[in-house]
């Protein structure tokens, strides 16, 4: 009966977040931010009522897979595709390669195990729990929302599809990689195949059934997901590879059609209990006295919180003419919210022997403080009417570094023999040639 009691417990605080949320006080607050902060209150680390055992742990794994299936089929196309989605994976890719060399530096000071995992994690985005957040902030269709968007979804889809590879044991990255790939070929062969076999009949026969109280359509979409997930399993992929393939499959049968309304019927049953089960027991999950247990591990969370910040404000100025000055700081906050990929690598990292525990923590935690903190200031700043002095001291400070960055990449090229900075410029002019003919 114990598990039961934990799942009433969890049900009470998922009750209890958005009631939270309608108190000024926490209204700028994400729910997702009320719910991991309840949930550490009810664990171990707090008041002792929920524990994490094997059943919690499996919910809470189905409620990650599931936040990927949404994140998946909410994922719209037509609106992140072309410029937001091409500045996303430049940004990214500039992150990237700043995470890199932090991780190494991190390395060679002896306060990371495995640099290439971290290098992955620190430039990844919550693409699921930024869509659920810029919906709750009414910003979702506009086009900073786009843009966010843009960077969210090339800052998951890429560690997704690259974290197999670096997971894998050290003899078998070849061979992980060609079965990722064949992963990967056969999903997108079945996303063409939907997207062909989708037809006006077929939507009116799924908005009848759901019309006549019939669950088929919902019971196939969950066939769907739990087949991508059982595939990506067997192939050695990480199941949210699964699930955000799966979602996406789903999308591309029913959107824009009348069975859209199946869209809706999925994100009530992940938004009403799975995806909170996740952010809660991710919450009661997390231990809080490996974080503080030595001066090395507070010393790694603070690292992480400035890491996570740090590589987004350094490709800031990719953006300059695009999004207005006053929007840059708050996408790079938002596009440094991330949690459900850093808690699933990091689980997979410790239990296959390539991260320490204290290492994970520090990661999580920090992560944790960008769901909580990082939004909440980002929306924020988006929503005073007239610029406060903190408000442009934020923008100062993240225009700074954004130049900074700008300016020792700049020295860099400078330094290369003589004929590759003329190659570098020539391939920027062609990248700034193929904006503007979109823009024409």
């Amino acid at each position: 009966m114990s598990e039961f009691h934990a799942i009433f417990i969890i049900a009470c605080i998922a009750v209890l977040a958005p009631l939270l949320n309608r108190i000024p006080i926490f209204a700028r607050a994400p729910i997702v931010a009320i719910e991991l902060f309840l949930g550490m209150l009810v664990g171990p680390s707090g008041a002792g009522l929920v524990s994490a055992d094997s059943a919690l742990d499996f919910l809470r794994e189905f409620g990650l897979a599931y936040l990927f299936f949404q994140a998946g089929f909410e994922f719209n196309q037509k609106e992140i595709s072309g410029k937001p989605l091409r500045l996303g994976l430049y940004a990214w890719l500039v992150s990237l390669g700043l995470s890199i060399i932090i991780s190494g530096a991190l390395y060679l000071l002896g306060l990371v195990e495995a640099p290439l995992l971290v290098a992955l994690i620190l430039p990844t985005t919550a693409f699921g729990i930024l869509i659920l957040m810029l919906r709750q902030a009414g910003e979702l269709d506009d086009e900073f929302g786009h843009y966010a968007l843009g960077v969210a979804a090339v800052s998951e889809l890429g560690p997704l599809l690259l974290a197999s590879i670096v997971l894998a044991q050290h003899d078998h990255h070849l061979h992980q990689t060609l079965l990722s790939a064949l992963f990967m070929a056969i999903g997108i062969a079945t996303i063409v195949f939907l997207k062909r076999a989708r037809s006006d009949r077929l939507a009116d026969s799924v908005v009848r059934w759901l019309g006549d109280g019939e669950l088929l359509p919902i019971r196939i979409s969950l066939v769907i997901l739990l087949g991508f997930i059982s595939f990506a399993d067997r192939l050695g992929m990480e199941l949210v590879v699964g699930s955000y393939m799966a979602g996406m499959a789903v999308a591309v049968l029913v959107h824009g059609t009348k069975a859209q309304i199946l869209e809706e019927r999925l994100t009530a049953i992940g938004s009403g209990f799975l995806i909170p089960l996740f952010f809660i027991e991710s919450g009661v999950a997390f231990d809080f006295p490996a974080l503080v247990s030595s001066p090395a591990s507070v010393l790694r969370f603070i690292v992480f919180c400035l890491a996570f910040l740090l590589i987004r404000l350094a490709p800031l100025n990719l953006y300059r003419g695009t999004l207005p000055e006053r929007d840059m700081p708050a996408l790079a906050l938002l596009s440094s919210t991330t949690l459900p990929l850093v808690v699933a690598l990091t689980y997979l990292g410790v239990s296959r022997g390539q991260m320490s525990p204290e290492t994970a923590a520090a990661l999580v935690g920090a992560a944790m403080v960008t769901v909580t903190a990082f939004p909440t200031i980002a929306f924020w700043l988006r929503g005073t009417d007239r610029q406060s002095r903190f408000e442009t001291g934020v923008s100062l400070v993240a225009h700074a570094v954004a130049d900074w960055f700008s300016l020792q990449a700049s020295s860099a090229v400078a330094k290369l023999p003589p004929h590759w900075p003329e190659a570098i410029r020539n391939f920027e002019q062609r990248i700034l040639a193929r904006f503007n003919r979109t823009e024409n």
